[in-house]
């Protein structure tokens, strides 16, 4: 286990090296919380596959703390042979979900991987479109947001998770793909996007929950998967390449923004609104529009710029 710290948050890292279990119960209880039962994977399997990895996946648990509070949790799932990471079960706790949390989760994660040089041609992760499974977790809208910000892109395919439930119910497994594409660009062939599925199913998904279903569950299971597999390899060629970051066609339900969400965008913009206060005593237009894009710099930086975060991130922590 590993501890970073940014502000007043903190990263704990497990892995499947010796890992203290209490503390790990402590993140696995906010998962538990605030993640939807509909889709929710049983903790007895988290904690199991940590201490007996699955051969050929690197699996590493990261839980996010404010305070010495458990407040986040968030898995990856590592294929070495394939160069491609998994994101699964990200979770803020309420008093806590907002720019602030998530971006200094996403931080401390981005500085663990770059120190443990974990490099992907792809991190992927799904964004479930069925609003009612994330009432209590963040919502598909605000995640997918906070997840383009972080260089993660929507394939522009429509798409099932592969998740048990699927059996009794596929509409209900609808998501969004994220693919975060290294290098970075637009588009992705079919057979390239194809290679991603066939790992998130087969390999991801029915190799973990296989050993856990009846024998009769398991080959149902396997046989949903395999029938969408299809469907999703026509649409795929059918679309080939596939476009990154097409959203427009995605159906995802806007969610109310928190008190905590206003708050910090309330921030950003009072930021830009206050750097453009001269224009109202401007001389000229030129010093005006000069105001107007050093407004629009200190904008793009707090959105994009890990450091400039981190000292917004201090100077929430001095307000609160």
């Amino acid at each position: 286990m590993g501890r970073r710290v940014q502000s007043s948050f903190e990263l704990e890292v497990f892995d499947q090296s010796a890992s203290p279990l209490r503390r790990l119960e402590a993140y696995l209880g906010i998962y538990v919380q605030y993640f939807s039962p509909k889709h929710r994977t049983d903790t007895k399997e988290l904690i199991y596959y940590l201490g007996s990895p699955l051969q050929g996946r690197r699996i590493i648990y990261f839980g996010l703390s404010f305070k010495g509070d458990a407040c986040g949790f968030a898995v990856l799932m590592y294929y070495p042979d394939e160069k491609i990471g998994i994101f699964d079960f990200i979770v803020i706790a309420p008093n806590r979900r907002g720019y602030g949390a998530y971006f200094a989760f996403a931080d401390l994660i981005a500085e663990y991987l770059e120190e443990k040089r974990i490099i992907a041609n792809y991190f992927v992760s799904e964004v479930l479109v069925d609003y009612a499974s994330s009432a209590h977790a963040m919502g598909p809208h605000m995640l997918v947001r906070l997840l383009r910000f972080q260089g993660f892109k929507r394939a522009r395919i429509d798409y099932m998770a592969p998740d048990p439930s699927c059996v009794k119910s596929v509409s209900s497994c609808r998501a969004l793909l994220m693919i975060a594409p290294s290098p970075d660009r637009e588009q992705i062939d079919a057979g390239e996007f194809m290679k991603i599925v066939d790992l998130i199913y087969f390999n991801h998904y029915l190799r973990w929950y296989g050993p856990f279903l009846s024998d009769g569950r398991k080959v149902e299971y396997a046989r949903v998967l395999t029938e969408e597999r299809e469907r999703l390899h026509q649409r795929a060629h059918a679309n080939d390449p596939i476009t990154l970051n097409g959203m427009k066609d995605a159906d995802v339900r806007l969610e109310p923004a928190t008190e905590r969400h206003r708050a910090g965008l309330a921030v950003v913009l009072m930021t830009s609104a206050l750097v453009s206060i001269p224009l109202a005593v401007a001389p000229s237009v030129q010093t005006g529009i000069v105001v107007l894009s050093l407004a629009a710099v200190i904008f793009v930086a707090v959105l994009s710029n890990r450091t400039v975060r981190r000292q917004f991130l201090r100077i929430f922590d001095q307000l609160g």
